[in-house]
């Protein structure tokens, strides 16, 4: 019994090891970190270089996916670019930080503009327009040139909970154990009953007041953004099963409407993402997230936009 009681014993502590060897080497256990805020809600916690899945991550100090950059420009010829939204420009954990739209942005506007350029990538998974209205009003504009907010049918009644973070999708602190990491945020999404991931579990249709918290929000984010920087462009994201039907969800008309009326432009990215997927390609990760192709795609509407309206 003794000796049984040792082979098991040892079993066990090598096959946990194997386990997490085998975790580390998929890239588990370094996920970014999120830290709550009591007017933001959350965001990334700041100056954080990190690799899940063995992409870079890089969080600056102030909480963005980006490098890292004073807050006033060092020089009057450096040309910034903000960009805002949730987790469809912020790429995810499976996303390299070179990949992002935001990325490719920043290594090609310097060959058309022949200034030096930053594009700071303000986002996190599920913030909506009360979140980004948050941040500006906690860190400001940043000296930008151009501000673009991309956003997508659901934002419009998009609001905070302030709710505890669901460590799942915004881990507060790292795992003890990559296995660990694995076994609770990874593996229950492939077991046979667990409901599939499609991009954005499905929820109920907004409450009257939250499209109007939405929206009220989004419309103080727009007047601040045109108030404090001379061009401020909007983009509205479709999802995959938008682009298969050929029509938007209702808060994409909502949120063109207000932009209409603010007098801000809105540029629909439905037929951009049509075009790649009838080219062959999909630009999709799920049905929302733009995987490496999506963010391609992306960062091509953005620079073919922002340099038609420097001219």
């Amino acid at each position: 019994m003794i000796n049984r009681s040792f082979v098991v014993g040892v079993t066990v502590i090598a096959a946990l090891g194997l386990g997490e060897l085998v975790a580390r080497r998929l890239g588990l256990g370094t996920p970014p970190l999120s830290i709550t805020h009591p007017t933001i809600e959350y965001l990334f916690k700041p100056d954080q270089d990190v690799y899940p899945f063995h992409n870079h991550v890089h969080i600056n100090a102030y909480g963005m996916r980006s490098r890292n950059f004073p807050i006033r420009k060092s020089r009057s010829d450096e040309y910034r670019v903000l960009v805002f939204g949730d987790s469809v420009i912020n790429g995810g954990n499976q996303t390299d930080d070179k990949a992002l739209a935001t990325s490719i942005l920043e290594a090609r506007l310097p060959k058309f503009l022949n200034r030096p350029v930053l594009v700071a990538n303000i986002s996190a998974g599920s913030w909506g327009p009360p979140n980004m209205l948050a941040y500006v009003k906690e860190f400001g504009f940043f000296d930008a040139d151009v501000i673009v907010v991309v956003l997508s049918s659901h934002d419009y009644g998009d609001v905070p909970t302030f709710s505890p973070l669901n460590p799942t999708t915004h881990p507060i602190e790292s795992p003890r154990l990559a296995l660990g990491e694995g076994i609770t945020r990874y593996l229950p999404r492939y077991l046979p009953w667990s409901p599939k991931l499609t991009g954005i579990p499905y929820v109920p249709p907004p409450s009257l007041e939250d499209t109007q918290a939405a929206m009220a929000a989004l419309k103080t984010f727009l007047r601040l953004a045109n108030t404090n920087v001379n061009n401020v462009q909007v983009f509205l994201h479709w999802t995959k099963s938008e682009v298969a039907t050929g029509s938007a969800e209702i808060g994409n008309t909502r949120i063109f409407e207000l932009c209409r009326e603010e007098s801000i432009e809105a540029h629909q990215l439905g037929p951009i993402y049509l075009m790649a997927l009838k080219s062959g390609t999909n630009p999709y990760r799920d049905d929302i997230h733009p995987n490496e192709i999506g963010q391609r795609v992306l960062a091509e509407a953005l620079l073919k936009q922002l340099d038609r309206t420097r001219r």
